[in-house]
């Protein structure tokens, strides 16, 4: 099961759209789709034609630990159409930030439900409010893949780097980080405008950027206010085409993401096993350590308390074997032995994560930020 977010702290750029007629997109091509509506406005409820709601069958009564309203996930689902299911939103949702303030790992509320091993579907699609607060860093703690819809208007952009730092900030605090594409949405064809501003977008996102580009389309209107996705209104018309051909992309990355795992586990166990027979062979941990290379990583940083160092080569992991020794003129270093290759690094200044000030080479990342870059 896969889950996907869709957030964007702008208004009217498309994400309860998405969020409707992907999910439908999805269901129509066999996939099983359950879709929560994480927003106290409700649109992505109204939008598939959910109304005269149970009052204690929403998103609300999953996530309130209030013992007389809450219930489980599956008595909170209603299906809507054929393979596809929602989790209804209410005015209710905009008080549980205030009700679970002060709850332990409340912003992982969400992520715990749905990892609970009950559900069954092939796609989680989580329609986020237009804000950057506690709902939607619920939604972006559960997600594996982030997506941000941008529309072409001037102030699309504004709002991106404030929710890039925030996935930068749930890595950092949780050791979660999802995958983050941005679609481009209520694209204009006819103008030279919105073409500029799909350039500048593509700019910035580089291969973070989906290809399928979703156009401007009456129908997409038209099948919101009768309550029903594009794809049920028309399914020849562009809307429904463009969301079709963007659950086709996506499915596509998620089987070459699920590849390079597979790839991943394979060389990792390969390693275990190169490891376990190094330990029964010493000269074989000589021969080894021979084609490794001693690298040094300094920072001048003398009133940090922790400084650590990570990257490709440790799987950015914040731990007591990637601390760095505090010299006695204030400098931070490390030794790391390192095979040839290419890796990339930053270090974590008492929980601030900063690029290598000593090394130009530098890459941006799906954060918005920068990581250094070591060739060896």
């Amino acid at each position: 099961m896969k889950t996907i977010s869709i957030a964007n702290q702008k208004g009217g750029c498309g994400k309860t759209t998405t969020a409707i007629n992907l999910s439908s997109a999805f269901a129509v091509s066999g996939k099983s789709i359950l879709l929560i509506d994480l927003d106290p406005q409700a649109h992505a409820t109204y939008g598939l034609g959910v109304s005269n709601l149970a009052s204690d069958k929403s998103v609300y009564n999953l996530l309130t630990d209030n013992a007389d309203r809450r219930r489980t996930l599956s008595d909170s689902i209603l299906n809507v159409s054929r393979n596809l299911d929602i989790v209804p939103s209410s005015i209710l949702l905009s008080t549980i930030e205030q009700e679970l303030k002060d709850k332990e790992d409340a912003v992982s509320k969400l992520h715990d439900i749905l990892s609970s091993g009950t559900l069954d579907y092939d796609y989680v699609v989580i329609d986020c409010p237009p804000s950057l607060g506690f709902l939607t860093f619920n939604a972006l703690r559960a997600a594996d893949l982030v997506l941000v819809p941008i529309d072409m208007s001037a102030f699309s952009l504004m709002g991106v780097a404030k929710l890039l730092g925030m996935l930068e900030l749930i890595k950092v605090k949780i050791g979660h980080s999802p995958r983050v594409n941005a679609v481009a949405t209520i694209f204009d064809r006819r103008t030279k405008y919105s073409q500029t501003m799909l350039d500048e977008i593509k700019t910035l996102f580089k291969e973070q950027m989906l290809d399928t580009v979703i156009r401007l389309n009456v129908a997409l209107k038209k099948a919101a206010s009768q309550g029903i996705s594009v794809i049920q209104f028309d399914m020849k018309s562009n809307g429904a085409i463009d969301y079709i051909a963007l659950a086709k992309e996506i499915t596509k990355y998620d089987h070459i993401e699920a590849e390079d795992k597979k790839k991943a586990q394979e060389v990792e166990r390969a390693i275990m096993a190169l490891t376990n027979a190094v330990e029964q062979a010493p000269s074989l941990i000589e021969s080894i350590e021979s084609l490794s290379k001693e690298v040094k990583f300094a920072i001048d940083a003398p009133n940090a308390k922790d400084i650590y160092i990570v990257g490709d080569f440790n799987q950015w992991k914040i731990d007591d074997k990637s601390r760095l020794s505090r010299t006695q003129d204030g400098k931070w270093e490390k030794w790391l032995g390192l095979f040839s290759g290419r890796y990339k690094y930053k270090f974590v200044i008492d929980g601030e994560w900063v690029a290598d000030s000593q090394n130009s080479d530098r890459v941006q990342n799906a954060f918005g930020t920068f990581d250094s870059i070591i060739n060896l």
